[in-house]
C-alpha cells in the first residue's frame, strides 16, 4: 500500500477534494498472518490509502521485509505507562489498550496536502470485500467519528441477545473511524488515560476492555454517526440478521454490497464451528459467512504462515491476573515465568531511532539520572564502596547489591565520584555484575532457551560460565590462549578458540553469547562472520562491547597490523582477562553504530539493540546495551 495519498475514485469530493484515508490494525506476532490477509483485502478496496500494523509484542523474530507492510513497534507510541501496561495487562487487554494512542499518532503522522486524513481502525481478523464508501462519505460530510453497532435490530431471541450487549458494549470496537480534530483527539487523550488501568473485563462494573467506553463517545462528540449498513462487521454475534449473497467480487448482505467480514474467534482446525465464541452457528447454517471463513482459514493456515503464527508472544498471555477470559486456550505464560521479573528493554534498529528515544523521553532520563545520584552516599561514609538492595533476576530474589567507586570516569557537581554503574554493581550473592544480570535476565525473558539449547559462549573461566553450565549441559565455553595450543585445543582444562577463526562446524549452535570480547579482537567483522557460519538457520547472536550509542562510527584504539605490530591510536587501555590478570586484554576499539553494518555484511539481516534502565533490578548508568541479530531461517 502506497504511503503517499491520492483521491480514490469513491470519495465524495469536499471542496473539490477527497480526504485522504488511513488505515491501521493492532497485532501480537502470531497474528502478523491475519494482518497480512487485512492488508491485501485494503490493497484492494483502497489502493492508495496508508495501512499500518502496530506491533504489540518484540519487534523481532520475524522478517518484515515479504510481510510488504509498514509495521510500527510498541516503543513508537511513546506511552507513559507502557511498562506498568506490560506488567499487567494479558494480550487482548494490552493490544486494546494502545488503540487510542496509535490514533493519536496517525494524526501526527499526517503530512502533504491533507493534514486533516481519515483514520480507520480494523482488527487484524477482518478481510474487506469492497470499498467502505459509507463510512469515507461520513467522514467528508462531517461525522467526527463513525461506528457499527453489534447488531441493527432487537435481538430477544438470537444466541446473543440484547442484554448481552448492554454488558459488553453497543459498538463493536473491531472498527471505528475517526476525523482528524482537536475535539477527537482530546476525547483520544482521555480514553488513553481510562485505559491505563481500566482495560479490563468486568462485566458487574461495566468495563469492557476498551469497547465499552466507547458507549460514551456519542455524549462527547457531536456528529457521531452510527452506520446501519448490514454490510459491514459481520459476525458470529450477527449472524442471525445477516445473509451473505451474490457472485465471487460482488458480493452483497441482506441487498446491499458486502464492506467487510470479521472473523471474530475463529477457528483454525479444520472443524464446522465457526467461531469459539458461538455454538449455535456453523459452516453449514450460517447463511453465506461459513464459505468464507472456509476460505480465510485455508489461506490463514498455509505453510509459509506457519511459523509467524507459532512465534511466541513476549509479554504475558494471562496478565498479572493470571486469566484471560477473551482469548482462553493459554493458561501458562509462554514467556518469562514471573511478571515480577519482566524487564522492559526497548528495541532500537538505528542510532536515530535510539537518538530519538532519548529526546522523546529526556524528563524520564533527567529521573533516572536523580534516581542514581540520590542511591550515593556524600562525604567519607561511601569512599570505600556502598550497597543498595535490588532484585536479581540470575539469583531469583532480592539481594544486596555491591557498587564501588573503581574506574569511575566523572563526578557529581558536589565533587562525589559516579560509580561506574555497568561494571562496578554486583550482586552480593552470584558476584555478578550489572550488564552481565542484564544479559541474562534478556536471554532468558526473550529467548527462553531450552535446557537442551546448544549454546557457545566466549568465555569459560568465569562466574557466568559456572552459573550456565549448571543449567545448559549443551553449553560449550571457551578462552582465547593464541597459539599456545591449537584451536579447538585444550589448555590446562579450557577450550581455545580464536573468534576470528572458530574451530566447530557451520550451524552448529543456536545461540552464540558473547560479553565484552568483541572489543578485544582486532577484527570484529570476521569474528561476525564466524558467528553467522556456526549458528543454526534461525540461530541468535546476543553481545555486549563498550559503545558509544551517539555516534555512528566506532572509535579505533588500537589496530593490528599486517606485520603483527600494534599500531596505537590512543593511549593503551586494558580490561580484564580471566586468562592473563596481571597484563589484561587490550581494548582495541569502543564500538559505534557502524557495528550494524558489520553485522548485516556478515548476512544479519536486522540487527538491533536492546536499551534498558531499571530501579528494581539495579540496572543503573546511560547507554546499558545487548547487541541481537539472527540468522535467516
Amino acid at each position: 500500500m502506497k504511503h503517499e495519498t491520492a483521491p480514490a475514485s469513491h470519495l465524495r469530493a469536499v471542496g473539490g477534494k477527497a480526504t485522504a484515508l488511513r488505515f491501521f490494525t493492532i497485532c501480537a506476532r502470531n497474528f502478523l498472518p491475519s494482518a497480512r490477509l487485512l492488508c491485501e483485502s485494503l490493497r484492494q478496496a483502497h489502493p492508495d490509502a496508508v495501512f499500518t500494523v502496530y506491533l504489540c509484542d518484540r519487534d523481532m523474530g520475524y522478517d518484515p521485509v515479504p510481510l510488504g507492510m509498514r509495521i510500527e513497534p510498541l516503543e513508537a507510541l511513546g506511552i507513559p505507562a507502557l511498562e506498568r501496561m506490560i506488567r499487567s495487562y494479558n494480550i487482548t487487554e494490552l493490544c486494546t489498550a494502545i488503540k487510542p494512542y496509535c490514533f493519536l499518532r496517525e494524526f501526527a503522522q499526517a503530512q502533504g496536502d491533507d493534514p486533516t486524513p481519515h483514520v480507520i481502525y480494523l482488527d487484524p481478523d477482518i478481510e474487506v470485500f469492497s470499498p467502505l464508501t459509507e463510512v469515507a462519505e461520513a467522514l467528508d460530510a462531517g461525522a467526527q467519528a463513525v461506528l457499527t453497532p453489534h447488531v441493527l435490530h432487537p435481538a430477544e431471541r438470537a444466541e446473543f441477545e440484547d442484554d448481552h450487549f448492554l454488558r459488553f458494549g453497543a459498538y463493536n470496537l473491531g472498527f471505528i473511524a475517526l476525523r482528524n480534530t482537536p475535539e477527537v483527539a482530546e476525547v483520544m487523550r482521555w480514553w488513553g488515560r481510562r485505559l491505563v488501568d481500566q482495560c479490563i473485563i468486568d462485566l458487574p462494573r461495566g468495563i469492557f476492555v476498551d469497547q465499552k467506553w466507547m458507549d460514551l463517545l456519542p455524549a462527547f462528540l457531536d456528529d457521531v454517526h452510527v452506520l446501519r449498513h448490514p454490510g459491514y462487521n459481520i459476525a458470529y454475534w450477527n449472524l442471525h440478521e445477516r445473509r451473505i449473497h451474490g457472485p465471487e467480487g460482488a458480493l452483497q448482505c441482506n441487498g446491499q454490497p458486502l464492506r467487510f467480514v470479521h472473523y471474530s474467534g475463529i477457528i483454525l482446525e479444520d472443524t464446522d464451528q465457526l467461531s469459539r465464541h458461538s455454538r449455535v452457528f456453523h459452516v453449514s447454517n450460517s447463511f453465506g459467512y461459513g464459505p468464507l471463513v472456509q476460505r480465510y482459514r485455508a489461506r490463514l493456515t498455509a505453510p509459509g504462515n506457519r511459523r509467524l503464527r507459532n512465534l511466541p508472544y513476549a509479554f504475558f498471555w494471562n496478565g498479572a491476573r493470571g486469566k484471560n477470559a477473551h482469548s482462553p486456550g493459554a493458561e501458562a505464560d509462554t514467556a518469562w515465568s514471573r511478571p515480577e521479573t519482566f524487564l522492559l528493554a526497548r528495541q532500537a534498529f538505528t542510532m536515530e531511532q535510539y537518538l530519538g528515544f532519548l529526546t522523546a523521553e529526556a524528563s524520564e532520563i533527567e529521573n533516572r539520572r536523580a534516581t542514581e545520584a540520590a542511591l550515593v552516599p556524600r562525604g567519607e561514609e561511601g569512599r570505600n564502596g556502598f550497597h543498595f538492595s535490588a532484585y536479581c533476576a540470575v539469583c531469583g530474589g532480592r539481594h544486596s547489591m555491591v557498587t564501588s567507586f573503581l574506574y569511575s570516569g566523572e563526578t557529581y557537581p558536589d565533587g562525589t565520584p559516579v560509580p561506574n554503574w555497568r561494571e562496578h554493581v554486583a550482586c552480593a550473592s552470584c558476584g555478578l555484575p550489572n550488564r552481565v544480570r542484564a544479559s541474562m535476565h534478556l536471554f532468558l525473558q526473550e529467548f527462553e532457551p531450552r535446557s537442551d539449547s546448544r549454546i557457545y559462549i566466549t568465555e569459560q573461566k568465569t562466574r557466568l560460565f559456572g552459573w550456565l553450565s549448571g543449567r545448559f549441559p549443551n553449553l560449550t565455553g571457551s578462552e582465547y590462549f593464541g597459539n599456545r595450543v591449537p584451536k579447538g585445543g585444550l589448555f590446562e582444562g579450557v577450550r581455545n578458540e580464536n573468534f576470528e577463526d572458530l574451530s566447530f562446524q557451520s550451524e552448529s549452535f543456536e545461540f552464540l553469547l558473547s560479553f565484552d570480547v568483541l572489543e578485544h579482537v582486532p577484527h570484529p567483522e570476521r569474528a561476525f562472520a564466524e558467528a553467522f557460519r556456526v549458528l543454526e538457520p534461525g540461530g541468535r547472536l546476543m553481545f555486549s562491547v563498550p559503545a558509544h550509542l551517539d555516534r555512528y562510527p566506532s572509535t579505533i584504539r588500537a589496530e593490528l597490523a599486517p606485520d603483527g605490530r600494534i599500531i596505537h591510536n590512543l593511549p593503551a587501555e586494558y580490561h580484564g582477562n580471566p586468562v592473563d590478570p596481571e597484563g589484561g586484554a587490550l581494548c582495541f576499539r569502543y564500538f559505534g553504530w557502524d557495528l550494524m553494518d558489520m553485522l548485516r555484511e556478515a548476512g544479519f539481516p536486522r540487527p538491533f539493540l536492546f536499551h534498558y534502565w531499571s530501579r528494581e533490578f539495579g540496572y543503573f548508568g546511560p547507554g546499558q546495551a545487548l547487541f541481537v541479530a539472527e540468522k535467516p531461517r
